[in-house]
């Protein structure tokens, strides 16, 4: 019940449209409650009051007293713990699905330092810090990710139980921002998603032999046995990879239709596989999927990786759980 109440309140104080940063809070709608320790605390200078009455002790109802005003007090410290901050900026990078997505926010603070002051996205955690006067203090949150696509997040929420941790006070932000979450990769056998590009041979598989020799290459996990330097190995020098001139000088197309899988999210999945390993082994690479038509691009280009990449995180959703796009928070 408590837990419900809780979550009740949250999406009581969620609502309100969503801001861009940067944002300070003064601005915003500032909620201030007690805590459980608040509460015990109250209950306690209510026993003293009742026992002052009862034996007609002074000296315990100024004590009581002392303490509840030092308590009302304590609201207005509180509550500019984080009324005062400003939240500067804000930055994130694309993960894969079921990694968490680290969200870094800069907070500021004005002329005087903020202690304990926690941010953290609802039903995620929370991260505590210190924010000395005047300076900008970057808070790093996890953000849990479950599927693949561009998503708004949940509800910011900024909060503090400063000094004496008798109330809570918090603020919830609706940020205007999109999170993008890529495929989680799947590994999938090259040979099975691959065509020559246009204008290629049809020798133009990555794990092909043909052509001259290159040179060896650490072993990765995935490579084909196919290829792997016996030899070497023998000698006791390493499990090393052949390399040839052939695969470094042909493009492939990774394609939709060569993938051996049944299911959209696990064909996605293996095609975003395959544009990590050709990324990883430096061939040039093109994409082609349903409404995705991407030319082969530089070998080893980052851009070029993040919009496959990127193409493949935004096809629209299939019939199974695994995609979501903008959702409402």
């Amino acid at each position: 019940m408590k837990v419900a109440a809780a979550n009740a309140l949250l999406r009581f104080t969620s609502r309100g449209p969503r801001r861009p940063l940067p944002l300070g809070i003064k601005a915003l709608r500032i909620y201030i409650l007690p805590t459980g320790r608040g509460l015990l605390f109250a209950c306690a200078v209510t026993a003293m009051v009742g026992g002052s009455l009862n034996y007609t002790n002074n000296p315990g109802f100024l004590f009581a007293f002392l303490l509840a005003s030092m308590a009302l007090m304590s609201t207005l410290y509180t509550q500019k713990n984080i009324k005062v901050l400003t939240l500067v900026s804000e930055k994130h990078t694309p993960v894969f699905a079921g990694k968490p997505l680290w969200f870094e926010l800069a907070v500021k603070a004005d002329a005087a330092p903020r202690y304990r002051v926690a941010a953290g996205f609802k039903d995620q955690g929370r991260v505590v810090r210190d924010i000395p006067a005047g300076e900008t203090v970057t808070f790093r949150l996890p953000l849990e990710t479950l599927a693949r696509g561009r998503f708004r997040p949940p509800p910011l929420i900024v909060e503090s139980t400063y000094p004496f941790g008798l109330f809570r006070t918090w603020v919830s932000i609706r940020l205007d921002t999109h999170c993008l979450v890529f495929p989680a990769p799947l590994p999938h056998a090259f040979e099975t998603a691959t065509a020559p590009s246009p204008g290629q041979g049809a020798g133009t598989s990555p794990h092909s032999e043909t052509g001259d020799f290159r040179e060896l290459k650490t072993y990765r996990p995935g490579d084909p046995g196919s290829r792997i330097a016996w030899k070497p190995l023998a000698r006791g020098q390493g499990l090393w990879t052949k390399s040839f001139e052939a695969e470094q000088n042909h493009a492939v197309t990774l394609s939709w239709d060569l993938i051996r899988a049944t299911g959209t999210e696990a064909r996605i999945s293996h095609l975003c596989h395959l544009v990590l390993e050709a990324h990883r082994q430096g061939i040039p690479y093109g994409l082609s999927a349903p409404g995705i038509t991407i030319d082969p691009g530089a070998p080893a280009s980052v851009p070029h990786r993040d919009r496959c990449l990127t193409a493949l995180a935004m096809m629209p959703p299939s019939d199974q759980p695994g995609y979501f796009t903008s959702r409402p928070q």
